[in-house]
This record gives C-alpha cells, sequence and structure tokens, in this order.
C-alpha cells in the first residue's frame, strides 16, 4: 500500500487543488491530508470551517484529513513546514510528500533546500551580515542563498526567481525539514496549474485561491462556483449561512493588543526587537486592525508577521509555548471507510475523541489544548 502526504489549507479547496489530488491518486493508493483547521498561515479566519473544509477534501479524492496544530498552522513559512514534517514523521506507511511547486527546474530548488539546510558557516555570515545592514529576512536570505547556489551551479537569477514564488518557498521549507529530519519521506513534485498564487486574472478552469477569497469578501458568491472543487453549490450554501465576520475579528484583535498590554504583546512567538511598544501604542490610537497594521508596519515587520503576532496574542502562542519540542497529536477530521483500518496502529497518534487528550499530561499539554481551545472559540 502506497501513501502519500498532502500539508494544505484548502482555503478553499479548488481546481487547482483538485488537479493535484487527481494527480496524487493516480500515483497512490491513498493520499492523507494535513489541513489547517480554522486559522490559517495568513494569520486569519479560514473562509469555510475546517469540518467542512475536511468533507470537501475527501470528496475530491482525500483518504484521511487531519487537522495541523494551530500552533504549527499560524506559525511562519519554517515551523509551518517543520511542524508538519514532524507531525508527519510519527505516522507509519508514508512514502511521499506531495507539493505544489512555481517552477520545472526542481532540481535547483532541491539544491536551494540542500543549502539552507545545511547552513555552512560563510552561509550564516553572509545572512548575518545582510540583516545587520536592515535588509528585511526575506531579501536577506535570498542574498545569502544565492551566493551558496552559485558554487553549486545554479544561477543567481534562478535562484532569485525561485524564492520569488510563495509556493516554492513552502517546497523547500518541507525539503529542509525532511532533510534535518534524516527522514526516508520522498519529495513528488506536482508543477501548479493556472495563474500565481496572488494572481487575481482566471487562467482557463483555475483561479487563485486569493482572488476567490476576494470574491467571497464581496459576496459574489456565483462567480467562484466553476473555480471551486468539488459540489460548488454546497460551498457556496455553506458560506452563505456560516460567513466570516471579518469585521468582527478586526474589532476582537485590536480589543486583545489593548487589554493584553505591552508586556502581553510581548510574549508572542513572532515578537522580536521592541515591535510590541509601536503595535500597542497604534492598538490605542486606531481602532480597525488594518490600520494598525498599516501604522506598523516596516522592512523588518512585513505586514504577515505582524498579522501573525496579532492573532498569536489572541490565541496565548508564545515563545515558552512554541519553542517546545513535545509532540502535538493532530486532530481526525474526517476519513473514509476504506481507510479506517489505518486507525488501528495511527489511531493512538491523534485525537479522535475529546477523551483522547486525556493521554497527553503535563502543563504544556493543558497549554497546547487551551490554545485549540481558544482557536475553536474564536472562529464560532
Amino acid at each position: 500500500m502506497k501513501i502519500c502526504a498532502i500539508i494544505c489549507e484548502y482555503n478553499p479547496l479548488h481546481t487547482g487543488h483538485l488537479y493535484q489530488l487527481s494527480k496524487a491518486s493516480k500515483q497512490f493508493d491513498h493520499v492523507i491530508c494535513l489541513m489547517s483547521g480554522n486559522f490559517v498561515q495568513r494569520a486569519e479566519p479560514a473562509v469555510a470551517e475546517k469540518f467542512v473544509r475536511a468533507k470537501f477534501a475527501l470528496d475530491c479524492g482525500a483518504s484521511m484529513v487531519l487537522e495541523l496544530p494551530t500552533l504549527y498552522a499560524t506559525a511562519n513559512g519554517e515551523k509551518f513546514a517543520n511542524g508538519a514534517i514532524n507531525t508527519l514523521k510519527n505516522l507509519t506507511d508514508i512514502d511521499s510528500l506531495v507539493m505544489g511547486c512555481e517552477t520545472y527546474d526542481t532540481e535547483s530548488l532541491t539544491t536551494i533546500a540542500t543549502v539552507q539546510a545545511e547552513e555552512s558557516e560563510e552561509f550564516k555570515a553572509n545572512l548575518s551580515s545582510f540583516l545587520s545592514e536592515g535588509l528585511s529576512y526575506a531579501t536577506a536570505i535570498t542574498k545569502a542563498t544565492a551566493i551558496e547556489c552559485e558554487k553549486k551551479n545554479v544561477p543567481k537569477e534562478v535562484t532569485e526567481a525561485i524564492l520569488s514564488m510563495p509556493n516554492n518557498l513552502l517546497c523547500i521549507e518541507y525539503v529542509k525539514a525532511i532533510i534535518k529530519n534524516n527522514l526516508s519521506i520522498k519529495p513528488v513534485f506536482i508543477k501548479r496549474v493556472g495563474n500565481g498564487y496572488n494572481n487575481p486574472s482566471i487562467f482557463g478552469n483555475y483561479l487563485s485561491a486569493s482572488a476567490i477569497r476576494d470574491l467571497i469578501s464581496r459576496n459574489d458568491y456565483m462567480t467562484t462556483i466553476p473555480y471551486l472543487a468539488g459540489d460548488g453549490y454546497a460551498f457556496v450554501d455553506e458560506l452563505k449561512n456560516h460567513s466570516v465576520n471579518y469585521d468582527l475579528f478586526s474589532s476582537l484583535a485590536v480589543y486583545t493588543l489593548r487589554q493584553n498590554g505591552i508586556n502581553g504583546i510581548a510574549q508572542t512567538y513572532d515578537c522580536r526587537e521592541g515591535i510590541e511598544y509601536k503595535l500597542y501604542e497604534n492598538a490605542n490610537k486606531f481602532f480597525s486592525l488594518n490600520e494598525v497594521l498599516s501604522e506598523t508596519k516596516s522592512k523588518r515587520y512585513t505586514m504577515s508577521r505582524l498579522k501573525r503576532i496579532v492573532l498569536q496574542n489572541m490565541l496565548g502562542i508564545t515563545k515558552e509555548i512554541a519553542n517546545e519540542n513535545a509532540y502535538l497529536p493532530p486532530r481526525l477530521l474526517a476519513i473514509k471507510e476504506t481507510f479506517k483500518p489505518y486507525l488501528s496502529e495511527n489511531g493512538e497518534k491523534m485525537i479522535i475523541r475529546a477523551s483522547d487528550t486525556e493521554r497527553y499530561q503535563g502543563e504544556f499539554y493543558d497549554k497546547y489544548f487551551e490554545i485549540e481551545r481558544k482557536a475553536s472559540t474564536l472562529y464560532a
């Protein structure tokens, strides 16, 4: 029995994802999806509730859907990928990790991942030097990586092009995590079809997730239906009946920044270098989260990082808990009848019933499950 895994968000599950699932289903007997829950890496609420998205994944070819722990799902790319790989490595019989990339040059992509995983002394020195010049982390690591990759016959412009694409960056983080954990899981790359990650234009039968979310935010549900995987009408009904109130989320986020104060913000995992002072100051000046973030944004603190800090502040994701290395059990969201025998060996490594949390004792797990409870409560 050949099993592959796909790390995903399906926010929402669209025809591009269906293409990947279909390709994976032809190569493997079963597909396990490790999916973000009610909050995604953009540090925003998912467009639809996690069990709804999991059901659509089963309808489109997955054999089982597990929830990626919120601690990982709302983290930066590196921690997101490491957490996902650390979750998967505890499950049996996973042969490969299928991932969608934005380049056909997967050999160069693998070289880039290897360079970043190995972190030679020269690489670390260059990265430190570029950061000290005031460059953003993304720019600094691209420049440091390009220098090392040129020694391995990957031209600078190729490295820069590959590192400019969001899906490539996640693929690189997955491969790095596999290398660092010395796992036998094989990376399987499937070239993305359709337009780019943030491209709002229609490309044949494909539309990017961000473009679909933009249509949803404007209540233009009917335009999205041809680009949604599975029963698009049923998904749209779900969106209409249980739409996310982003204005309420914004108000709650600003309230929590004010309520937790400078010390509370400073404890969040992604908060560094005193940014808590500016964030708290702006939270007390402005009512909307967008205004707070726009006024706080800087070269070193991108909008995405600030949004993560805000969500971590809401959920209680602190440096202390995020730096723990204990195993975080994923929650079973959906499974096909034909795949249930897999649970006989792996069921104890996941949360299936509420009582399963009792297997995990201690202060750390109390805090971990409290974060999951807060995420569910906040989303509701």
